[in-house]
């Protein structure tokens, strides 16, 4: 395809520029499909999206997404793991997001009960406002969809509209999402789980726990799946680390199975 273009070494490319480098990079004669499916991956984040602002949470939820949508997820998805394989790999982002492709084992298990049915989440301040901008961006984004449609829709011959296909799949990227945020947000309870006058770990407590192996301090603020960022010091509720620290005291000791071994933490500090 050419000559290759210059690796960047900062972490500031959105998708877009990402997916061109990489394509840059591969044999000719590719699948078309190949191609189709980076591209949905693309869109479905945001063509200018910051590589760097990528979450597990984000890559994990596209796969569901993918499984969702029926055919053959494993091939839709392995184009997607070897992409951010390569992202990784070229030190284009922080965190080695491929394993977080997981092929779903079955489609369409997601619950239909209503907001009363469904298990609360618990949000910090920060992650609900977050999430509430991020739902009326979609909705405004929804409007504009339905106008793009109707434009693509004035061309009479639909079997070569490529404006039309583009539109109804990107409309079906915006309405799984804004449900998405919808059934977060509906069950959302905006502080930390427990009463007054605990002091366990919970969501939006703010913790610092030493390596019992080499002293070395860390700190993290406890946060839901979706406002997860270990480049920002925010670690999900449901990662290893969250799951054994959550309904902990200071003072306690925890211990995590990690590849390397187990690693055992003091916590040294619950802030409010």
């Amino acid at each position: 395809m050419g000559g290759l273009l210059p690796i960047p070494t900062e972490t500031s490319l959105d998708l877009n520029e990402a997916y061109s480098l990489y394509i840059e990079g591969l044999k000719q004669g590719q699948s078309r499909e190949l191609y189709q499916d980076l591209r949905r991956f693309v869109q479905w984040c945001g063509t200018t999206t910051k590589i760097a602002s990528l979450t597990p949470q984000t890559v994990a939820s596209y796969a569901e997404w993918i499984g969702r949508r029926g055919g053959d997820p494993a091939k839709k998805l392995a184009p997607v793991k070897a992409l951010l394989v390569y992202l990784k790999r070229k030190e284009l982002i922080e965190l080695s997001l491929a394993p977080h492709i997981r092929i779903p084992k079955g489609k369409g298990k997601r619950s239909s009960g209503t907001a009363s049915e469904i298990e609360t989440v618990y949000l910090t301040q920060d992650g609900f406002n977050q999430l509430t901008s991020e739902l009326e961006v979609l909705k405004i984004e929804r409007i504009k969809i339905v106008d793009d449609i109707g434009r693509a829709m004035e061309d009479k011959d639909f079997r070569e509209n490529a404006p039309l296909d583009a539109a109804k799949e990107r409309q079906g990227f915006v309405e799984s999402k804004i449900r998405e945020l919808e059934s977060i947000l509906n069950v959302a309870v905006v502080g930390e789980k427990g009463g007054k006058g605990q002091v366990r770990i919970s969501m939006g407590k703010k913790v610092r726990l030493k390596d019992a192996s080499n002293g070395k301090l860390r700190s993290y603020l406890i946060v839901h799946p979706r406002e997860a960022s270990p480049s920002e010091g925010k670690l999900s509720s449901e990662s290893p680390v969250g799951k054994a620290l959550i309904n902990k005291k200071q003072g306690e000791q925890v211990e995590i199975s990690a590849p390397k071994g187990t690693i055992h933490y003091l916590i040294e500090r619950v802030y409010g």
